[in-house]
């Protein structure tokens, strides 16, 4: 018979100061090292990470009104995005590193908003692990390697939804108005998405923790609402207002008609099956996936007590609610891409660091499930071991070169399923950490540099490449259309 899960409680006894700013500079140099080497190694990568990590038109110009991509408006996305890697490029020069910082610092960000945020409510350790486990996720080292939109509106809108959450329990003022005004750089960032999924997690979460219809309203007007909608307005509707003027209209129609309305029933592109992210999730968080669904990190008493739950317990179960909300709205989506589900990354970290001590300090070390999770992790290394002579294009590529990182894998592995079957669980998941972390996200720029070298840069050297200022206009247009 399965052991209980162990009551949700923050640590012992609460870390000095000390311990924390240890906390704090450890995570700093383990995010700088694993998200900054290399991250100038490659080139652009087709496609959007060769467009948005290359705003020169913007610099070249001056005009920093409208987003451009090949000297041409693109009215995909708002401009927060473009003004910050214009930014980088004006002090770093245009380069690919230049390029790709903004989005690499905006994923350090997000390791010091989860530690932040979840040590106030599980304690100091869980959150630590918490905020390594996120950096180690393959889903969310491979996406802050390259120039995308979605590592920053995933660092404003956890920073939005997790104050705004602070606030409902413990009160300060000051927190609440950061959080609407990450939400507000949010909405800046990639449009409406962002608020109206923190207002769903957060609605949703007050729903079902509330006793009653009453209950629910005083909560909801306790987060002043009309002042988050002020301050929301008031930072994007110069800009938006000025975009939509600048192009006589066509921005409206195209940013909130064609690109959210129509992203969401399925009218652009990238439809997709419902079962789509699945894969998504169990490679994306591996190895961590193993350890999340192995030793679950709550239990049916987070329900069925959920009107009278600890600030710890409620805490556990925003994040159950936001990252199923997540996961179960892009998968009813047509429109599906793996970047999309990147939002529900933060609390799969920090549910992911509360079932690993869970794990550690149970009386779980007969548990079938993480001796399961050890077979797996073995068998899956071995798998891509044989796979590197076998595989062709830029995965073989990548295989073949990282020749010694697999074969540490291959013994890592087998230390970790010793660890596990001699009940050693403590130390099994520090093994674990340590493979995640070398494994996944220190080797993150070679996978892109594989990728560069096979698919692009014999693009690039082809003799029939143009380089008109006409070709990559029609490029652009082709692309707008996909």
């Amino acid at each position: 018979m399965q052991a209980a899960t162990p009551p949700i409680s923050p640590d012992k006894t609460p870390p000095s100061k000390e311990r924390v700013n240890v906390y704090r500079l450890a995570l700093l140099a383990i995010g700088a090292l694993l998200y900054l080497p290399g991250l100038g190694s490659y080139g652009p990568l087709d496609p959007t990470d060769s467009f948005l990590s290359k705003p020169a038109a913007i610099v070249e110009s001056g005009n920093y009104l409208l987003p451009m991509i090949n000297y041409e408006p693109w009215l995909d996305k708002p401009i927060l995005y473009f003004w910050a890697v214009a930014a980088c490029q004006n002090l770093l020069g245009d380069t690919a590193f230049a390029g790709r910082i903004f989005t690499a610092l905006t994923a350090i960000a997000m390791g010091f908003v989860i530690f932040a945020s979840a040590r106030r409510f599980i304690g100091a350790k869980q959150a630590f692990v918490a905020a390594l486990v996120f950096y180690s996720f393959p889903l969310s080292s491979a996406l802050g390697h390259e120039s995308l939109t979605d590592m920053p509106l995933t660092l404003f809108m956890s920073s939005g939804l997790l104050a705004l959450f602070y606030y409902h329990k413990k009160g300060n003022l000051l927190v609440l108005m950061l959080g609407y005004l990450a939400l507000a750089l949010a909405f800046l960032c990639k449009g409406p998405i962002a608020v109206i999924l923190v207002a769903a997690i957060l609605g949703l979460h007050i729903a079902i923790t509330s006793g009653s219809l009453s209950g629910f309203w005083q909560s909801i007007w306790q987060l002043k609402p009309l002042w988050g909608l002020a301050l929301i307005f008031a930072v994007n509707a110069p800009w938006y207002f000025a975009a939509n003027a600048g192009t006589n209209g066509k921005f409206f129609m195209d940013f909130f008609i064609t690109q959210n309305f129509g992203r969401m029933v399925g009218t652009v592109n990238h439809q997709q099956p419902f079962w789509f992210y699945i894969p998504v999730v169990l490679g994306g968080l591996f190895p961590w996936s193993l350890i999340l669904f192995s030793s679950p990190s709550f239990n049916k008493r987070l329900f069925a007590q959920r009107t009278k739950l600890s600030d710890s317990a409620s805490f556990v179960l925003l994040q159950i609610v936001w990252a199923c909300f997540v996961l179960l709205l892009f998968s009813a989506i047509k429109t599906k891409l793996p970047t999309y589900i990147l939002p529900a990354m933060a609390p799969l970290a920090i549910l992911t660091g509360r079932a690993a001590f869970i794990a550690a300090r149970s009386a779980l070390k007969s548990r079938l499930g993480l001796k399961i999770s050890a077979i797996v992790l073995f068998v899956a290394v071995l798998v891509f071991n044989v796979l590197t002579f076998k595989l062709t294009g830029w995965v073989g590529l990548f295989l073949k070169q990282q020749q010694l990182l697999l074969g540490f894998l291959l013994v890592g592995s087998l230390v970790y399923m010793g660890a596990i079957f001699a009940g050693k669980i403590r130390r099994a998941l520090c093994i674990l950490l340590a493979i995640g972390a070398i494994s996944v996200a220190l080797p993150c720029a070679k996978p892109h540099l594989a990728f560069y070298q096979d698919r692009q840069m014999p693009v690039i050297h082809s003799p029939y490449k143009s380089k008109s200022k006409a070709a990559t206009s029609l490029l652009s247009s082709a692309w707008s259309q996909l």
